[in-house]
């Protein structure tokens, strides 16, 4: 892992396309998802960890289960209602990324408060991590197309 300090935003933009041009679709597409953070020390720890809501987490999600409509989730998986709950705030075990370097930026500054301090824009090659997965998940996502 390496870290990238740019001073400009010409320079972010080189770090963040950087190797994203696919030749055979003529587009940039980039082989990264993206977490923005207000802060270069903010690490990539759940809410559930930051908040030492571990123990709690099956309790929170039946809470919240039980007091969500039946049909605001596809089907009673419970990813389907870890990803609502932690839309609606609630400390989770995920961590949001996105396809868009934008939106990541967008995470990194929102907080007027904050710009006195080095944000983070965090950038991880999908596709390499899925390499590193153990063997049966990887089939699990060579199943489900991804």
């Amino acid at each position: 892992m390496s870290d990238i300090r740019v001073t400009s935003w010409i320079e972010l933009q080189e770090a963040l396309f950087e190797s994203s041009w696919q030749h055979g679709i003529s587009r940039h597409r980039s082989n990264f998802v993206f977490r923005g953070a207000p802060r270069v020390s903010h690490g990539l720890e759940t809410s559930l960890q930051t908040g030492h809501f571990e123990n709690q987490e099956i309790h929170l999600l039946t809470s919240f289960r039980k007091s969500a409509l039946r049909s605001a989730v596809h089907g009673d998986w419970v990813w389907h209602w870890l990803s609502l709950a932690k839309h609606h705030g609630l400390p989770t075990r995920l961590l949001d990324w996105t396809y868009s370097p934008y939106v990541a930026m967008h995470f990194a500054t929102q907080d007027p408060r904050q710009y006195d301090t080095d944000g983070a824009v965090w950038c991880v090659d999908y596709r390499k991590t899925n390499e590193m997965l153990p063997k049966p998940l990887r089939e699990a996502l060579s199943d489900d197309g991804v």
